[in-house]
């Protein structure tokens, strides 16, 4: 009798020894699980108390399963690669101020001369709703306003609102609830080693970052719509106002229209899945699955197609047909811009040979140079 008492008081004091080491492990293990990467690259960061240990409390703390972060120079992991996306959702609470999403942020990153490329809703203290965003490039602390993106409604006090932002290249991408809103072609930063948030105050919900690769497709916008570094202050503002009026006038009806492509995309696989499905056709129900699945992710497509199944390469073809044509379309809409930007550059270089600035009008005319020969670039 004395044998199984003690027999069972051992298995009770085992069976409490197990669960301490549980709960000790649990949350241990929920960090690890949030820092691993899903099935599409998404890999959450700022989730846990680990993640937060290096800032003081006041600057960054969980409080209902929010980041709360206040003033500082912002929130960082480290960015493996220069090509990727951050995204988040914004809580709008009261007192939010100056919400930032930071991507190849590099330099002295706990101080004001950092650098990296900023999405930002420039939300005062105090203030109840706003329509628009803004995208920057600071460089060594100093900033420059790449565009301005309207929001799909009036953001107010007490909304969430997903925001994204994804650099490939020279290409910046930004996605708000999961749409596109605004792009364009910078070079100012090439590189970049963290990614974050940052704000005057505000609370963020899903931070999740996620490397990208590039990968050409006929959807890609043209070389003649990118720009050519340059420290002169005069071209400077010369590509700022040509990058705005391609924002403006050229890529909100670009984006509409592939957006409406990848719809009847989507509808197309739709329509095959049924087909296949009804014939018990399991691998290929598979292929459009996943085919369908990269579309609503805005994942980049194929370079080519020659892995593809041969139930996909036909929906394929059409689809690369039509974005070739839409690329044709958008580049035609983009000339009269261009030449107007390159008469602005031929102005200045006039004015600087007749100023007998005779070196800085010779490195316009060879930057003109440069610039034009895009257009010719396929």
């Amino acid at each position: 009798m004395l044998s199984l008492q003690f027999s069972l008081v051992s298995n009770v004091c085992a069976m409490k020894k197990l669960l301490l080491q549980l709960c000790l492990v649990a949350p241990l293990l929920s960090a690890i699980h949030a820092q691993q990467p899903n099935a599409d690259g998404w890999k959450t960061i700022l989730a846990t108390r680990a993640d937060l240990k290096d800032y003081p409390k006041g600057q960054a703390e969980l409080q209902d399963g929010l980041l709360h972060t206040r003033a500082g120079y912002g929130l960082w992991v480290p960015q493996h690669a220069p090509d990727g996306a951050i995204r988040a959702r914004l809580h709008f609470l009261e007192d939010t101020a100056f919400p930032q999403l930071r991507i190849r942020c590099s330099g002295d990153l706990s101080s004001k001369n950092s650098s990296s490329y900023q999405l930002m809703l420039y939300i005062r203290k105090g203030q109840d709703s706003i329509s628009e965003g803004q995208v920057t490039a600071i460089t060594q602390g100093k900033g420059r306003l790449l565009g301005s993106f309207p929001l799909p409604q009036p953001f107010a006090l007490g909304g969430t609102l997903d925001l994204e932002i994804s650099v490939i290249r020279d290409h910046l991408q930004v996605l708000v609830n999961d749409k596109p809103v605004y792009e364009i072609h910078d070079t100012t930063l090439a590189d970049g080693v963290a990614w974050g948030v940052a704000a005057g105050e505000a609370w963020f919900s899903r931070i999740q970052v996620r490397t990208l690769t590039h990968t050409p497709a006929p959807d890609e916008p043209s070389p003649a719509a990118r720009v050519t570094q340059t420290a002169d202050p005069r071209i400077q503002q010369l590509q700022q106002a040509f990058a705005a009026a391609i924002a403006r006038d050229i890529t909100p009806g670009h984006l509409q229209a592939i957006q409406a492509l990848d719809t009847k995309y989507t509808a197309a696989l739709d329509r095959a899945l049924d087909t296949v499905t009804k014939t018990g056709d399991l691998d290929g129900a598979l292929v459009l699955r996943t085919e369908k699945k990269r579309v609503e992710d805005k994942a980049p497509l194929p370079p080519t197609d020659s892995a593809a199944s041969a139930l996909l390469k036909p929906l394929r073809a059409t689809y690369r047909a039509s974005l070739i044509q839409l690329a044709t379309q958008r580049d035609q809409r983009l000339l009269p811009l261009r030449e107007t930007y390159l008469q602005a550059l031929s102005a200045y270089q006039d004015e600087l040979t007749r100023a007998q600035s005779l070196d800085a009008a010779l490195e316009v005319k060879k930057f003109r140079e440069t610039e034009a020969a895009r257009v010719k670039t396929p």
